[in-house]
């Protein structure tokens, strides 16, 4: 996925802007893997899961955290296992 960005609004009302890396389906849940948009001289590394709720397929859909700290982590590992999988297991 190329810039595919999305706004989000942070707990402040502040707008933040981030791209999303990677949208998969695992459990039968569809989650998103984000990375905020940095100024360019400034590293990120921190990826942030979300998980759609709702149908995704129309407009009522939204993206919220992951509540449930064992779902995410294993949301997480999945992400980590297609990302390893999609840069050929470097």
């Amino acid at each position: 996925m190329e810039n595919n960005i999305i706004m989000l609004e942070d707990e402040n009302g502040c707008m933040i802007e981030f791209e999303a890396i990677d949208v998969f389906e695992f459990e039968g849940v569809t989650y998103f893997a984000l990375m905020e948009v940095l100024p360019d001289d400034e590293p990120n590394d921190e990826v942030l899961i979300m998980q759609v709720e709702g149908d995704i397929e129309n407009e009522e859909a939204e993206l919220v955290m992951v509540d449930d700290e064992a779902q995410l982590e294993r949301a997480f590992n999945e992400f980590l296992r297609r990302d390893e999988e999609m840069n050929g297991g470097e």
